[in-house]
């Protein structure tokens, strides 16, 4: 599967959004509230800003990605959002290991 995973927007009565071993793109920020309306669970792939395992460039970005994960949480306190964290990618300017 490819392309942006808002696509899948225009399906209203999807109840479960697993793409996390996919290749989407894409940005939680752009779900509005009419977006997904049937949606329970979401499962969304390190290539999405907020999705699972997405990898910070930064660490300064990690209050951002942060806000907009539990901002988009608050909107739908019911959806079942599996594990979700985020880690500093390797290639960072700041990685130091």
């Amino acid at each position: 599967v490819q392309g942006n995973f808002m696509d899948l927007a225009d399906f209203p009565g999807l109840k479960e959004l697993g793409l996390r071993e996919t290749s989407v793109t894409g940005d939680i920020r752009d779900i509005d509230e009419g977006d997904f309306p049937s949606l329970e669970s979401l499962t969304l792939p390190k290539g999405v800003y907020g999705g699972k395992g997405y990898e910070l460039q930064h660490i300064s970005d990690a209050p951002g990605i942060a806000m907009a994960v539990n901002s988009f949480k608050k909107q739908r306190p019911s959806l079942l959002i599996e594990s979700w964290h985020a880690s500093l990618s390797e290639d960072s300017p700041d990685w130091y290991g």
